[in-house]
């Protein structure tokens, strides 16, 4: 009985999805830019009737049915739904912008219903009737609301095209930025919406494509001022080891009226840390703010950690390097060099932070909401001691309780580490943050905004004067914080006088200063109390051969800056090729493919075998050392992401190593094959045009140079792993048999010649 019911609902359930797509309701022409008024129509094959609205509401039927074409003279959210008795079709919409002024930055459209954010008791744009109104925050206001509405959600790049439109949840987002005007809001990816994430790398290929939740930032306390300090301050540290939020400016509509700049992050939660932290599960982490808040998890490890700070002292380097099981270390002081110069006086206890709830998890700290920082509430904040701030044992209030000193206070009682903090700062000073960087980063942004914000100005009644005030005030910062900075430092350590200490590599390699700076070429400042350590480092098939402008000749240099002059070195490098050059090749390469996943194949055209322990494959960005492996003479070898995976397609495969940490483009790469030391062995490089079904790329003969482009076959297939290459088993077989065919005239020549002779003789001729 039970499964008569199912295959019964099975039937009468099987057509509801056919009848939903023809529900479907289409807008011609679809949404986007226009010049001038439109005339938009609506469709939906299998529907007998179709409601739309253009308040941002969503339809129903008691909502405007549809009957002729719909003009629009003014920006407007078009939504609307279809019916066919009493099956409704899914959700649609279309934002037509008509003679709204062209942006270099993308837009986001929402419609919503106007109730929703301003009903005059419910709506969470207003006070509503339940704040009280004596206290400033206005505790108990509808816009501290937490409550999340369905809206309609479309996204444009700045050349117009669309890459975003369906249902999301939106919310209001923020602390006391809530009390702004113009309020920031969160919108949310769920499948009961539509789609589970916002698909799409709204911040560019570098950063995360997929997102369950996007803020829609008013700037924060910097709302009224710059309107992209919290963005300024975390893209000058973005290539630093420290989770940030993507950032990017976009253009808002809420119900076809213009709502101004808002600033385009990603939301810090348990989803951020899974896309910025590798083979991190969002299921898996402790997630805490503020002073041992729970946001995700358990706060027990981090709770453990203040414990044995409490019970001993970090003078004793065997303590200090037991503290490594709790936190990542240089993580941390990232993060309080960051704040110190930002002089972000927000940042004592607006903290948040997180470690892989394992027990290998180690805690490291989330830079986000800077936006107190570069002069926002003081114009000569580049005078402020904010070195002073982050140690004070006695704060004693927010935003710098003890509690939010004490783990940068304990650790400074460890020599190491002061040392380390010391040098890194110099360092950054040096480089992030020296005046020329961080004054030509401040006007970047300038440059960024500076023809959009009129709008969002007007649209806010904000000063234009004030805007230029501000960015000048961070101009201003960024030109004189460093000198500032390095006199407190120098009290502070007690670090003597600043040495110049110019640092250069030939070509061929690299200087690595103090163990973190990797350099080409360095002219900075360093303190004459603490020496500065140096480190030449060649690049794959190059090798160090001295420096220049001293005797030493050890790779690492430890440079005592006692002496009160100029301190210039300079690494030199030379070709460092490994006697198997061009003997171990890169013989085939198979990138993406969906059925054995990426792999390369090796070939041996020597006469030796050769032990691949140690060796390094490279794509100039990751890398994979060999283990234990050997590769005969005259022998291939397969270098694949999943071994297992691949021998389910060539289960013959004989000699294949699994483990490849990086992908291979169809587009365009370069590879390098290097021995231990770094000698080089082989390196080829290729550039193709788009290609979307599966192919190798094999060397059409062992001898050929694999480094010239025209020596390489392109193959529709899996390849040939293991074996030789199609063109030169291809090419072997014409030469067997043009020998053959050489072999067989020669004797069919010799044949008739015997005759001749053999008739001649017998008197035929």
């Amino acid at each position: 009985m039970g499964l008569l019911v199912i295959s019964w609902q099975l039937v009468a359930q099987a057509p509801e999805q056919p009848l939903k797509d023809s529900l479907q309701v289409i807008f011609e022409p679809a949404g986007g830019f226009y010049p001038a008024q439109q005339q938009v129509r609506l469709y939906a094959p299998g529907a007998t009737v179709i409601y739309y609205t253009l308040d941002g509401s969503t339809p129903t039927p008691q909502s405007q049915r549809y009957f002729t074409p719909i003009y629009l003279d003014e920006t407007a959210v078009v939504r609307a739904r279809a019916y066919a008795d009493a099956q409704a079709g899914s959700h649609g919409g279309q934002t037509y912008f008509i003679r709204e002024p062209k942006t270099r930055l993308p837009v986001v459209s929402i419609g919503v219903a106007p109730s929703i954010l301003f009903h005059p008791e419910r709506g969470i744009f207003v006070q509503g009737n339940g704040a009280v109104d004596s206290l400033w925050h206005k505790p108990g206001a509808n816009f501290w609301s937490r409550s999340e509405y369905a809206v309609h959600l479309e996204l444009f790049e700045a050349a117009g095209s669309t890459v975003y439109n369906c249902l999301s949840g939106m919310r209001l987002f923020g602390g006391m930025s809530r009390l702004f005007p113009q309020k920031s809001l969160v919108l949310v990816a769920r499948k009961q919406y539509g789609k589970p994430r916002f698909d799409y790398p709204i911040f560019g290929p570098d950063e995360p494509s997929s997102f369950k939740f996007l803020v829609l930032r008013n700037s924060g306390s910097d709302f009224g001022k710059s309107h992209f300090r919290d963005g300024l301050m975390t893209s000058l540290v973005q290539h630093w080891d420290l989770e940030s939020q993507a950032f990017r400016p976009a253009h808002v509509y809420l119900n076809g009226i213009y709502w101004g700049i808002y600033n385009i992050r990603e939301k810090v939660n348990r989803y951020f840390i899974e896309s910025h932290a590798r083979e991190v599960d969002r299921d898996s982490i402790d997630l805490l703010e503020h002073y041992l808040v729970r946001k995700r998890g358990s706060r027990f490890n981090y709770q453990e950690m203040l414990d044995f700070l409490d019970r001993y002292d970090l003078d004793l380097d065997a303590n200090y390097e037991h503290l490594a099981n709790y936190m990542e270390v240089d993580n941390f002081l990232q993060y309080e060099i960051a704040q110190i110069y930002f002089d972000n006086r927000d940042a004592g206890g607006n903290i948040k932070y997180w470690r892989l709830a394992r027990p290998e998890g180690r805690w490291r700290w989330i830079l986000y909401d800077t936006d107190w920082g570069f002069g926002l509430h003081d114009e000569v904040a580049y005078r402020y001691n904010s070195l002073a701030f982050h140690t004070d044992p006695n704060g004693p209030h927010w935003p710098n309780p003890p509690w939010s000193t004490y783990l940068l206070r304990k650790l400074l009682q460890n020599q190491s580490f002061r040392h380390q903090f010391l040098n890194r700062f110099a360092d950054h000073l040096n480089t992030s943050f020296s005046e020329k960087r961080a004054v030509a980063m401040v006007d970047s942004f300038y440059l960024l905004y500076q023809q959009e914000m009129p709008r969002h100005l007007q649209r806010w009644r904000l000063s234009e004067k004030e805007w230029l005030r501000q960015v000048a005030i961070m101009r201003t910062f960024a030109e004189k914080r460093p000198t500032y900075l390095r006199n407190y430092l120098a009290d502070f350590f007690n670090a003597g006088p600043l040495r110049s200490v110019r640092v250069s590599a030939g070509v061929g390699g690299k200087v690595l200063v103090n163990n973190y700076l990797a350099v080409q070429e360095l002219d900075g400042s360093y303190f004459a109390n603490y020496p500065v350590t140096l480190r030449a480092v060649p690049a794959h098939g190059y090798q160090f051969v001295g420096w220049e402008h001293t005797r030493q000749i050890e790779r690492e240099l430890v440079v005592n800056l006692k002496t009160d002059r100029p301190y210039v070195f300079r690494a030199r490098f030379e070709p460092f090729v490994h006697p198997l050059m061009d003997q171990v090749v890169i013989n085939e390469i198979c990138p993406k493919s969906k059925q054995t996943d990426d792999w390369l194949e090796l070939y041996n055209r020597s006469e030796t075998t050769v032990q691949l322990k140690g060796w390094i494959l490279t794509d100039q960005r990751h890398e994979f050392v060999f283990p234990e492996v050997e590769l005969l003479p005259n022998d291939y070898l397969v270098v694949c992401k999943d071994a297992d995976k691949f021998r389910e397609t060539f289960p013959h495969a004989y000699n294949v190593i699994g483990g490849l940490g990086f992908g291979l483009s169809k587009r365009a790469e370069t590879l390098g094959l290097y021995a231990p030391l770094g000698a080089a062995v082989d390196s080829c490089s290729y550039q193709l045009p788009p290609l979307d079904t599966a192919f190798t790329l094999s060397l059409s003969l062992p001898g050929l140079d694999n480094a010239d482009s025209e020596n390489w076959e392109l193959s529709l297939g899996l390849g040939t792993p293991n074996a030789a290459n199609p063109y030169y088993v291809e090419s072997s077989v014409r030469a067997a048999q043009a020998e053959w065919m050489q072999i067989g005239l020669a004797t069919g020549v010799l044949l008739l010649c015997l005759l001749l002779l053999y008739l001649r003789n017998r008197g035929f001729f």
